[in-house]
């Protein structure tokens, strides 16, 4: 039972990690009301399902080649180590925004939404081109590649600064 467990959340780290952040985000605003929610929400998404989840990804895609190629329905390839390194700078620029300026957040933000939003579409290509529905392509990762973007634009918009320098 433990083992099936494991592997679930494993499976499914990123959505993991997103409802663990959204809890502590809850029990931070319901205690602690001196910061806005959607700062207290960035904090915990951008470092959790973003930040940790990224560095998840790089570990799994560099060390871990041909097992996470099979989860996504993909064949392995050298250019896994470079999605392994793509996941690796993304996670360690978005645990750095955690505490950063509004540009660098806002840098953070676009970067991330791109990336994702761009590998949503790669992910629905292959479900309508070629019926790929294992869990690594059709699976939580896929819903989270459009979710997430979404979560982070309403925070950063909502922590807009008042005085932009362009």
């Amino acid at each position: 039972m433990l083992a099936s467990i494991t592997s679930l959340v494993l499976a499914n780290f990123g959505f993991t990690l997103l409802i663990v952040a959204l809890i502590l985000s809850a029990i931070q605003w319901a205690t602690q009301q001196r910061l806005p929610s959607p700062e207290i929400v960035y904090r915990w998404v951008i470092l959790l399902p973003v930040g940790i989840s990224s560095l998840y990804c790089f570990i799994m895609h560099a060390f871990f080649q041909h097992y996470t190629a099979a989860i996504i329905g993909f064949a392995n390839s050298p250019f896994e180590y470079e999605v392994a390194i793509a996941n690796l700078a993304l996670g360690v620029i978005a645990i750095l925004s955690r505490g950063a300026s509004y540009d660098f957040r806002l840098a953070t933000v676009i970067a991330y939404t791109v990336w994702l939003w761009g590998d949503a579409g790669g992910h629905l290509y292959q479900m309508v081109t070629h019926h790929n529905f294992t869990p690594g392509n059709a699976g939580s990762w896929f819903w989270l590649d459009c979710i997430i973007p979404f979560i982070l634009i309403a925070c950063i918009t909502k922590l807009k600064p008042r005085y932009m320098n362009y």
